[in-house]
């Protein structure tokens, strides 16, 4: 099995070789996924954590029994590589990769091993850059709401403020709620974090999907709060203020109190760890 382990891995190497380096430039260069290499790593980890496991109970005393029908999940990555390679869309070749190896895996390995890898190679997509397309859609709606609801907030707190689409106008100074500032990576970011925090607790299945779903609306209310804490710092003491000092620590402390909200959801709906 070690033959087979080594040719497939070369075979992967060669066909993706070229969607390795279109994901490595996207990793280097976008800021929404610039956690990618991170990604990698974690998917790695957990893989490696579950194949031990696996090999403690002893399921490799005898050869792996393959699994035929693994074929087709391995030949529908392949039709999804063939439509991504004739039209040119890295996304769609990245994303082939992800069926490719679950095919291989369950044709030449089996079931249990495979669900064994589940996770991992399910956790790769968050290392796939999104279409352009559909991330400034995303982020385009995520800036009109943004600038939307923090201008709502900031005028019921009593302050004078006027807004013209993503633009803010407060009485001393003036924003834009940029691609950056829309809170895109948080959202990106903060979902990838939780689906590892789900995959370590003990919970029912459809609990595990409520929390997946709640990180949506608190990343979203997360940047809320941040463009909202800005324009008050810049009300009280500047834009300068606001934008030098306060913007740049204000992400990742919000992010983290995402975060913690998302763990105090799981323990009120009876969330527990595995470990």
């Amino acid at each position: 099995m070690k033959k087979i382990t080594i040719l497939l891995a070369l075979l992967l190497s060669v066909l993706y070789f070229r969607s390795f380096i279109w994901l490595t430039n996207a990793w280097l260069a976008d800021p929404y996924y610039s956690y990618g290499f991170l990604v990698l790593i974690i998917a790695g980890f957990i893989a490696w954590i579950n194949i031990r496991n696996y090999n403690k109970e002893d399921e490799f005393e005898s050869e792996p029994e393959p699994f035929k029908h693994g074929f087709f999940v391995f030949a529908f990555g392949l039709l999804l590589y063939t439509a991504g390679f004739i039209k040119i869309f890295p996304f769609l070749l990245a994303v082939s990769f992800l069926f490719t190896l679950s095919g291989l895996i369950l044709y030449f390995y089996g079931k249990p091993l495979m669900r064994s890898l589940l996770f991992p190679v399910s956790f790769l997509i968050f290392a796939i850059p999104l279409p352009f397309v559909f991330l400034e859609k995303i982020a385009s709606f995520l800036q009109l709401l943004s600038a939307s609801y923090s201008a709502s907030i900031i005028e019921l707190l009593g302050i004078a403020v006027t807004r013209r689409g993503a633009e803010i106008y407060l009485q001393n100074a003036a924003f834009t709620i940029g691609a950056p500032c829309s809170g895109m990576n948080t959202l990106i970011s903060l979902l990838a974090l939780a689906t590892i925090f789900i995959y370590i607790l003990k919970c029912p299945l459809y609990k595990k999907a409520m929390l997946l779903c709640a990180a949506i609306p608190i990343a979203i209310f997360a940047n809320i709060l941040r463009v909202t804490s800005i324009l008050l710092v810049a009300n009280h003491y500047g834009a300068e203020a606001a934008m030098k000092f306060f913007h740049n620590f204000s992400s990742p402390l919000l992010f983290i109190g995402a975060f913690m909200f998302l763990i105090l959801i799981s323990i009120i709906i009876g969330c527990k760890l595995k470990i």
